[in-house]
């Protein structure tokens, strides 16, 4: 078992973990929660060692191999499916070794690897990674692509499949969901399920957590408590402990005064003095019961114009995509005030395309759009967090836009969880979570009647996405939303429209149908990927084959070693008769002439052999 004995930890003179102390067993998979900053990240670093405590000790089992996904990756010439076998690390090695055998022709060896390599599950190597690429949103075309043609968001993806063909007793995975759409999530949930190791995942998506893990590790003022089950679990529970906490809190602080009226009325009587002092002890003793403070850092409210258009968005016999390449056809649809329509469909299918044309990003390719007088659009997409300009605060671009008084722009930044002076610092200094606020932030500013939401709770803690969740639904204008955050889908989405063979149609079904729609034609694959591995016989048929074909490959190239040694001592006797002057002028000029001949017949017999081993060496 992973043990984490009081362990303290921190930078700079200042404590980031206090005390923490948790059990994980084999089997046990463990969601990691708490604000951003709290520590998360950092207790992953010391369980690998990346970072040693000050004080504690951090104790993994001798004979647990450890994986963790990655975030920076060197970019490398491998392909995809490479890349994610070299994941198995001793199955490499093994084939490194397999190879090392060959060239010394050690048969024995060989053999004695190949059962190594089969157990290892070498030979249904290959198709496992495919599958786990497919399961994350990789085509086929893309399985033989080198690693470094990929952009960020999807090495992020390769770097967590190579995580997940690693054979581990413990696995830590740091928001895996960041960058994988909902039918990805859906796999992974499934992945982690079957995944017989411990498991710690960082996450704020709580409905991931709800379907992966069976406990929960929560960091709050520097140290951690474990609660059993999930997180609508946790929720329940850690709502009642704050309670509980709450009312002890109020006793306990009126005894506190209680005590500190005897000690203030009687410190001057010596007669009182042991009591006044007993009175002062049992104060420094009591411990401190935390007070109820766990209220969420953000209050903030999206309010739409007061008119609105019916419809708000009309798009009518609409072809969608970039110059000549057509991603969508004959799109008609329309948006009224109120609805709340999420888009599902495989990654590349094309609801970003259909998100940035609704916006207005994107020129249609045939067909038309048409916006009401009244509809104002805020569009959140990831790349706007990076348009943010870095040299300026939260404040500065507030004040562009809006002739506020400071107290104003602190009040309104305050709702969306900028406070004191955070609201100067500039956003070079802001972690993604911290960005992503802001420009929700200024579009909420804006009061948009239609908002079109593309995975707007990436880098979001989890008291920020319900806290977005809430405001959704105080929300009067239009939602339209692409997320992974199936929580966020479940609480704000009316409607879902299908993104499918270049075309959109209405879901009739709810998020449950949608997934297990996702869930099957999952196994289907992985049925149709089974059915294709050899069997067992098959494989041991195949490896006999493999060893009787080396053998006789082995033993043609010994019977040509043979002959070009003899031919080469032929050659040398010959060389030499016609080398020795006595032996040239005994015998006529037809003896000699003949002598000569054999001599280049020899040679190029000689040419012949050689070649002919060098094939057998090259098919080896």
């Amino acid at each position: 078992m992973l043990q984490l004995n009081n362990i303290w930890f921190g930078f700079d003179d200042e404590f980031l973990l206090e005390d923490v102390s948790c059990v994980i067993h084999k089997g046990h998979k463990v969601g990691v929660v708490g604000r951003n900053g709290i520590g998360k990240t950092t207790l992953f670093k010391l369980i690998q060692r990346a970072y040693i405590a000050e004080e504690g000790e951090v104790i993994v089992p001798a004979n647990w191999r450890v994986a963790w996904l990655r975030q920076d990756v060197p970019t490398t010439h491998r392909t995809a499916l490479q890349f994610v076998m070299d994941g198995h690390k001793e199955l490499r090695a093994v084939e490194r070794r397999l190879q090392a055998a060959a060239d010394r022709d050690d048969m024995l060896e060989y053999a004695q690897l190949h059962d190594t390599f089969d157990a290892l599950g070498g030979f249904q190597a290959e198709a496992q990674a495919g599958m786990i690429l497919s399961g994350l949103g990789f085509d086929k075309d893309d399985f033989h692509k080198p690693y470094e043609d990929f952009s960020g968001g999807w090495r992020i993806r390769l770097n967590l499949a190579q995580t997940l063909s690693q054979p581990s007793e413990l696995m830590l995975l740091d928001e895996p969901t960041n960058h994988l759409d909902l039918e990805a999530t859906v796999w992974l949930q499934n992945w982690m399920r079957r995944y017989d190791g411990a498991l710690l995942c960082i996450s704020h998506d709580r409905e991931f957590l709800d379907r992966c893990v069976t406990g929960i590790f929560h960091l709050e003022r520097r140290t951690g408590t474990m609660y059993r089950g999930d997180y609508t679990t946790f929720e329940t529970q850690r709502a009642a402990r704050l309670a509980h906490q709450g009312k002890a809190y109020e006793q306990q602080e009126r005894e506190r005064v209680r005590i500190q009226r005897f000690i203030d009325r009687f410190r001057t009587y010596a007669k009182m003095a042991k009591r006044v002092q007993s009175r002062i002890k049992m104060l420094e003793r009591m411990e401190l019961v935390a007070p109820l403070r766990e209220l969420s850092p953000y209050s903030f409210t999206i309010d739409a114009p007061r008119a609105m258009d019916r419809p708000m968005l009309s798009i009518d016999e609409a072809a969608l995509g970039y110059g000549e390449l057509e991603v969508l056809t004959n799109i008609t649809e329309r948006i009224y005030p109120g609805d709340r329509i999420a888009l599902l469909g495989l990654n590349g299918a094309g609801k970003s395309t259909f998100l940035k044309t609704i916006a207005g990003e994107l020129e249609l390719l045939a067909g038309t759009r048409e916006c009401g007088m009244h509809t104002t659009i805020g569009y959140f997409a990831q790349h706007q967090l990076e348009l943010l300009d870095a040299n300026m605060s939260a404040y500065d671009h507030v004040v562009k836009e809006e002739d506020w008084a400071q107290r104003q722009v602190r009040n309104f930044l305050g709702f969306w969880g900028f406070h004191g002076d955070d609201i100067f610092r500039p956003v070079s200094s802001f972690s993604g979570g911290e960005k992503a606020r802001l420009v929700l932030a200024l579009i909420a500013r804006e009061k948009p009647a239609l908002l079109i939401l593309d995975e707007p709770t990436n880098h979001l803690d989890l008291e920020m996405r319900e806290a977005l969740s809430a405001a959704l639904n105080r929300y009067d204008g239009a939602v339209l939303l692409v997320a992974h955050d199936q929580h966020l889908l479940r609480e704000c989405a009316d409607e879902f429209w299908l993104v499918r063979d270049g075309a959109i149609t209405h879901f009739a079904g709810d998020l449950d149908d949608y997934e297990e729609l996702v869930a099957r034609a999952v196994q289907v694959e992985r049925q149709a990927s089974r059915s294709s591995l050899p069997s067992r016989k098959d494989q041991r048929r195949e490896r006999a084959l493999e060893r009787e074909n080396r053998r006789e490959m082995d033993q043609k190239r010994r019977a040509v070693e043979a002959d070009i040694e003899r031919l080469q001592s032929k050659l040398s006797e010959l060389a030499a008769t016609l080398a020795d002057s006595s032996t040239m002028q005994s015998i006529d000029n037809r003896e000699l002439q003949n002598a000569f001949r054999r001599h280049g017949r020899m040679k190029k017999e000689l040419e012949k052999l050689e070649d002919e081993w060098l094939a057998l060496a090259s098919d080896d």
